[in-house]
């Protein structure tokens, strides 16, 4: 990651070196590693201030597209302010024209914060999926151990495979669950809001596979099929409706037959 900052400092140098003298006998391309390096560990810092030391989108606390935004002025502000620093102590700058800031370093400035907003989004997603493929495939293995499994009309609590998060659930009154990002949303009878927990689709589907009536239909979606109240379409395309629940849930064309199936068999 510091090289690819570097890269970005020997192409678009946004401090104008080529405009100053340096204070030291060090070549100015070595200076300009410098300013990697001070991006590099500002962003990770705040990386590991956020998610490793106060541990936000952790719990019910989901990570919002919003969020890159306000920790790129971040990121921008911090290494911006250490960079200017770092500026000053290693090249003598004299005078240089405000007007030639204004029209010309704060521009380029602002371009640079694309691609560094390409990169913080990279690294959410580096620090999500890698955590979650290295602890998927062995909490599959092991959450079962930790989980209190009761009757059908009682509860079951699951354990998030990927953070320390644990909610209650009743199968049988589950209408449906939908995978949003890293998370998925269960709605259930009786409650206004869904249950937002962080863990991929299929692992909640593989902890509730004891309980035929909860049905994947997509493949962003999984069912409870007593809870269907109405459908509309064929073979082709079929959506179906949950009682007090406006969205439509559409079914996979490779899952169309065994649904309406099993709706057939629920009407009779």
């Amino acid at each position: 990651m510091g090289m690819v900052l570097t890269v970005f400092v020997y192409i678009f140098d946004p401090y104008d070196n080529y405009l100053a003298i340096p204070k030291f006998e060090i070549p100015i391309k070595i200076i300009q590693l410098g300013y990697g390096i001070n991006t590099a560990f500002v962003i990770y810092f705040l990386y590991w201030l956020l998610f490793r030391k106060f541990r936000v989108a952790h719990g019910n606390r989901p990570w919002k597209t919003y969020h890159h935004w306000l920790l790129l002025v971040a990121i921008l502000t911090i290494a911006g302010f250490l960079g200017t620093v770092y500026h000053r102590f290693m090249m003598d700058v004299g005078e240089v024209d405000t007007n030639y800031y204004l029209f010309v370093t704060i521009p380029r400035s602002i371009i640079i914060a694309v691609p560094l907003f390409v990169i913080t989004l990279l690294l959410d997603q580096l620090y999500t999926s890698k955590t979650s493929q290295n602890n998927i495939v062995t909490s599959l293995n092991t959450v079962v151990k930790q989980e209190k499994v009761t009757p059908l009309e009682n509860k079951i609590i699951l354990k998030s495979p990927i953070v320390n998060q644990c909610i209650e659930i009743i199968p049988s009154e589950i209408q449906y669950i939908k995978a949003s990002g890293n998370y998925v949303e269960i709605y259930s009878t009786g409650h206004k809001k869904s249950k937002l927990f962080r863990a991929p689709l299929r692992f909640v589907a593989t902890r509730l596979e004891a309980y035929d009536f909860i049905i994947k239909c997509h493949r962003q979606y999984c069912i409870n099929i007593h809870k269907v109240a109405t459908y509309k379409g064929n073979s082709q395309r079929l959506l179906l409706t949950f009682k007090a629940l406006k969205e439509q849930i559409p079914v996979s064309k490779s899952y169309t037959k065994k649904i309406l199936s099993y709706i057939q068999n629920e009407e009779n």
